[in-house]
């Protein structure tokens, strides 16, 4: 039993008005491995497609340019790449509620893990007939479902998360974004006027209900309990948010904010000044590996539009193309009065 990725994404840039579609394919019922984890794709400016992809996402994609018959390679990632994987936290079941998924699933995850298929179907039917008489007891006491973490939209009449944050990504304020208690919060910088300060806390795109809010329970601190596994999920917890630095941010609480050029810094004031500038030097490598990659696509893009606009040979601009033009018609001719 395996999972696959299936579906379409669109990714859109407003500034250069390129658009590209990919599209994630299930595996068909008679194909073989080579059919698992296929993804093809388009790039276009606005109605013109400019170049296709094709390939597998986890394995080689290849790129072809419209008016070229050439196919190069887009992405191949190597065993470094996948080295760079982010090793995700994995909180233990004991250290999780009755309803979280790991823990209620647990049964039909170990069942499939042994390869008992059968057992996993009687575990997984357990669980659903439980959730349906849970149903039907509070329709037989009227008691109405209020989710905690999803509200019904009205217009499109579709659950959406309540904490949903759409708000887009500000490299140089936004730090990181963890999940407490099923609500999304984002640690912020603030940079005023020659002072720099890090706040713990959820920035203006998700506040907290109380002054604790800075706060993660136990079971989402990747504590020494807590076991760590290799994936390439997207990890629950930031390593930046570890116990430790939740202690150091309590004390930096009590002690009052660092001002930069102040008579007495502390020794996690220099630490932390020495983090926000490691972390400025990479966000600028980035950002200059982001400005180069755009450069190269603009000189694709462009090469293949001046590709574009030289005009191909006309069919009857050649002396040779209007004669055998004039013997067909005189052939044409001779053969319609022939047959009256």
């Amino acid at each position: 039993m395996t999972m696959e990725l299936g579906g379409r994404v669109t990714i859109e840039c407003e500034k250069t008005n390129f658009q590209a579609e990919l599209e994630f394919k299930l595996k068909p019922f008679f194909g073989g491995s080579t059919s698992i984890n296929q993804i093809s794709g388009k790039i276009t400016s606005g109605e013109e497609v400019l170049a296709r992809l094709t390939g597998h996402w986890d394995r080689e994609v290849f790129i072809k340019e419209e008016g070229r018959g050439s196919t190069e390679l887009f992405w191949n990632p190597s065993r470094e790449v996948r080295g760079q994987r982010l090793k995700r936290h994995t909180v233990l079941l004991e250290e999780q509620t009755e309803l979280e998924s790991e823990r209620l699933w647990q049964h039909v995850s170990r069942a499939i893990g042994e390869g008992d298929q059968h057992k996993a179907t009687q575990e997984k039917f357990s669980l659903e007939e439980a959730q349906r008489q849970r149903t039907r007891e509070r329709q037989q006491n009227l008691m109405p479902w209020k989710p905690q973490l999803f509200q019904l939209d009205p217009t499109t009449q579709e659950w959406r998360y309540r904490h949903e944050d759409r708000s887009p990504w500000d490299p140089l304020k936004d730090i990181a974004q963890f999940e407490q208690d099923g609500v999304l919060h984002t640690v912020r910088r603030e940079t005023m006027a020659h002072q720099t300060t890090f706040l713990g806390s959820p920035g203006p795109r998700h506040q907290g209900p109380g002054p604790d809010r800075r706060h993660r329970k136990a079971s989402d601190q990747p504590s020494g309990h807590s076991q760590v596994t290799e994936s390439s999920s997207t990890p629950e917890s930031c390593p930046e948010l570890s116990d430790e630095e939740d202690e150091d941010e309590d004390e930096e609480e009590e002690d009052g904010d660092f001002i930069p050029g102040s008579e007495s810094p502390c020794p996690r004031c220099g630490k932390e000044a020495r983090r926000l500038q490691a972390l400025h030097e990479a966000i600028l490598s980035i950002r200059e590996a982001q400005q180069e990659l755009h450069r190269h696509l603009s000189a694709m893009l462009s090469s293949t539009a001046r590709a574009r606009q030289v005009p191909a040979p006309g069919l009857l601009q050649s002396p040779r193309s209007w004669f055998l033009l004039c013997v067909f018609l005189a052939c044409q001719l001779l053969i319609n009065y022939v047959l009256k």
